[in-house]
């Protein structure tokens, strides 16, 4: 694989990415659905995709290419989990669903932090609610498709650099 391969590669993933995180951004600000605390971690996960994609595009060998492939696959895998759990969460009837908690802003304020990150990790009431859907899908559905994606993606990024790597003798 080539620099310029990889690069492209990088871009398109990056473009990508960018489309979700807008896409993310414009529901919530223009649509005016609020992001539950699952939400706002796939969007951190997503956004930290898009980070290291613009890092791949700057990177002078494609040695250290590798490396920002891991942390593209833990980051993508980070997101599929949170939206693996949001749509169990949506699959569960209402009364096995979790309680529904304050917004996240009243949590960081007034409960302690074991609790704001029990909500970010594993979810509430309100990531149960299917408050929007495309083509039968729900939100949290598209977004596992994308992190599905960018995990399968930078992985054979990853496999495909160490066996250039190494037919190059730079391993």
């Amino acid at each position: 694989m080539s620099k310029r391969n990889y690069r492209s590669i990088q871009a398109v993933l990056l473009l990508l990415t960018l489309i979700v995180v807008g896409f993310s951004f414009y529901f919530q600000y223009v649509v005016g659905l609020q992001p539950c605390p699952l939400c706002l971690m796939q969007r951190l996960c997503a956004f930290l995709l898009g980070m290291f994609c613009l890092m791949g595009l700057c990177l002078s060998t494609l040695k250290r290419g590798r490396f920002v492939a891991i942390l593209q696959m833990f980051f993508a895998t980070s997101g599929l989990f949170f939206a693996s759990r949001q749509l169990w969460l949506q699959s569960l009837p209402a009364e096995q669903a979790p309680v529904c908690l304050p917004g996240l802003e009243i949590l960081i304020r007034y409960f302690p932090w074991q609790d704001v990150a029990h909500a970010l990790f594993w979810g509430s009431g309100e990531c149960a609610e299917v408050s929007w859907q495309w083509l039968g899908l729900s939100m949290p559905a598209w977004a596992a498709l994308y992190f599905f994606f960018m995990l399968v993606v930078c992985g054979v990024l990853y496999w495909r650099l160490g066996r250039t790597l190494r037919q190059l003798g730079r391993w």
